[in-house]
């Protein structure tokens, strides 16, 4: 796909796949506005709140968003459906475009290193039920970027190195030992704000999806998917 983003001038981004609900607008000028909470259940209230200050903050209404950002899975059922939910009726009848982009690349986006040394390895993790996790890795300079994948605990342990990142959900399930020599970022590094810095990102704009907002579902998985232990998405 091809995305010519400096066009886009006031961009919307959501990200409600974990216990964080987070809401960022990008303004004219490049500059980022946030607003983040954490916690059981919050996505409900805060959700649909968010957008609505960020936009009375901003002195613009919905028709004035040239693009909403869409975290999309995998990650929390009930998360997932209420900021679908908050995107199609925030959406409903407009021209607005809508990109989905997926939550496990978008974390390894806030986990890139400042100096963009090549030989980390970026985990991005999101927690899933029984001993598993939701995977996706990507090299540190972003030219190498494996599948989503639902892995085993002791799988993902073996797969580690010294100097790789881990980013998200669940990677204190690892029980890493401190010789082990693995950064870690947990909740405090998942925003919204990953998803506009991935939108202007020339490597990781073929990884953004345009969609129907009326009909566009989150990438849900079940049990079943991680009962089947690797699964490639």
């Amino acid at each position: 796909m091809t995305l010519d983003t400096h066009l886009y001038k006031y961009i919307l981004a959501i990200e409600t796949a974990t216990p964080v609900c987070s809401v960022a607008l990008r303004k004219p000028d490049g500059r980022m506005i946030e607003k983040r909470v954490e916690g059981t259940g919050v996505h409900s209230e805060k959700t649909f709140m968010f957008i609505r200050e960020l936009m009375e903050s901003a002195g613009i209404g919905a028709q004035d968003l040239d693009a909403v950002l869409f975290s999309n899975g995998p990650g929390s059922y009930t998360g997932l459906r209420i900021g679908a939910a908050a995107v199609k009726g925030l959406l409903f009848g407009t021209k607005i475009s809508l990109y989905l982009f997926p939550t496990l690349l978008s974390y390894a986006v806030r986990a890139l290193p400042d100096d963009g040394n090549a030989s980390q390895t970026i985990h991005a993790v999101i927690n899933a039920r029984r001993n598993h996790l939701y995977i996706q890795k990507a090299g540190a300079d972003l030219e190498k970027i494996g599948k989503p994948a639902v892995s085993e605990l002791e799988q993902i342990k073996k797969e580690l190195n010294e100097g790789d990142i881990l980013i998200g959900t669940g990677w204190d399930r690892l029980n890493l030992e401190p010789n082990d020599k693995i950064g870690t970022i947990g909740t405090e590094g998942i925003s919204a704000t990953s998803l506009i810095k991935a939108f202007g990102n020339d490597r990781l704009k073929d990884y953004f999806e345009k969609a129907e907002p009326k009909s566009f579902e989150p990438h849900y998985l079940t049990l079943s998917q991680v009962n089947n232990s690797r699964i490639q998405g």
